[in-house]
């Protein structure tokens, strides 16, 4: 018989549609992994009605309805991706702890560049052929111009797959930054999946 799951605090995301919760990290963000940093918040099974008085306090904190969820994290390791909740975390059920402003301020970037590279992956993998993927290619080249001085559609794989795409989306699973856009978390991973399939596809060639 399996061991009985640890309880977490959730809400309702619209930034995960149908896709697994996001729950609250030592932070006081919402994550789908926890980080030796700022790993989840968790009770044991046994310990339910303290999680739901958690979960009281941090919605009348933020005004938001926060829940109590069971979740499985079978690769997650107890003291560095998950770390059992006591008084010293009581200030993550008010809100997210404040990054400094030169943090800020690069997570900010992380999220926007994460949000239109894979806007593009996804438009340019979608593309049904070599004249569609052109006109892809050139509404990319416009909106990088526009907003980061440049880039093509190859930047873009290439950004993704790189250290720095792969940065960006562990800031996303670890609830550092948020979905700037229209694309769910979901659709994120995905795009990242498909960058590195194209850029480990280009190598070998």
């Amino acid at each position: 018989m399996p061991p009985p799951q640890p309880l977490f605090l959730s809400l309702a995301d619209p930034a995960s549609p149908g896709g697994p919760p996001r729950v609250l990290n030592a932070a006081g963000r919402w994550a789908l992994q926890g980080s030796a940093r700022s790993p989840l918040l968790a009770w044991p099974a046994t310990e339910a009605p303290a999680a739901q008085a958690a979960a009281e306090r941090a919605s009348a904190a933020r005004g938001r309805t926060v829940a109590v969820l069971a979740r499985a994290d079978s690769d997650a390791v107890e003291g560095r991706d998950i770390r059992l909740f006591g008084d010293a975390f009581e200030a993550a059920l008010l809100g997210p702890a404040a990054h400094s402003e030169a943090k800020a301020r690069r997570l900010r970037t992380e999220a926007e560049k994460l949000d239109a590279f894979c806007m593009i992956v996804r438009a340019a993998s979608a593309a049904p052929d070599q004249q569609a993927f052109a006109q892809v290619g050139r509404a990319a080249s416009k909106a990088l111009q526009a907003r980061f001085g440049g880039g093509s559609i190859t930047s873009a794989f290439a950004w993704l797959a790189g250290p720095a795409g792969q940065a960006a989306l562990e800031s996303l699973l670890t609830g550092d930054i948020e979905p700037t856009g229209v694309l769910s978390i979901a659709q994120i991973i995905e795009a990242a999946r498909l960058a590195q399939q194209a850029e480990q596809l280009r190598e070998n060639r």
